[in-house]
C-alpha cells in the first residue's frame, strides 16, 4: 500500500481546470471492486485541491462509466491515504493526460480504472 501511495502522489500533480478537456481520472479501488459500476451509490475520495467544477466533471464521468449516485468526498487526508486506511472503497488519485493514464502502473492488490472526462461543452452565445 505504501507503494500505491507513492505512485499516486507522483502522478497527482495539480492540474489547472483550463486543461481538463483531454483528461482521464485515475481511480484506484480495493480488490473487491471489479468495475466502476460496483461503486454506484458509494462515497469516493478525491483530493481537496480540485475545484468544484473539476469534481462535477469527475462525477459526471463516473456516472457515464456506470456508477450513478456516486458521491465524491474531500477530506483532510489525501484521497489515496483514505483508501489505504479503508475509509473509502476507492479514490480519485489524479486527473492526468491520456498518455499519463495509459502509463499509470497497475498496483498490487488494488484495481486501477481510467475514467475519461467528457470534453467541456462549448460556450454557447445566445
Amino acid at each position: 500500500m505504501a507503494a500505491a501511495s507513492a505512485v499516486a502522489e507522483r502522478m497527482s500533480v495539480p492540474t489547472l481546470d483550463a486543461s481538463l478537456d483531454a483528461l482521464v481520472a485515475i481511480l484506484i479501488a480495493g480488490p473487491d471492486v471489479k468495475s466502476v459500476s460496483d461503486l454506484a451509490g458509494k462515497t469516493i475520495a478525491i483530493d481537496d485541491r480540485y475545484s468544484e467544477a473539476s469534481v462535477g466533471r469527475v462525477r459526471t464521468a463516473m456516472i457515464a462509466a456506470g456508477a450513478p449516485d456516486v458521491e465524491l468526498s474531500k477530506g483532510r487526508a489525501t484521497a489515496i491515504g483514505r483508501l489505504v486506511s479503508k475509509e473509502v472503497p476507492a479514490a480519485v488519485v489524479g486527473l492526468v493526460s491520456v498518455s499519463a493514464a495509459d502509463s499509470f502502473p497497475e498496483l498490487t492488490r488494488l484495481r486501477t480504472f481510467r475514467v475519461p472526462l467528457a470534453p467541456r461543452a462549448a460556450n454557447k452565445q445566445p
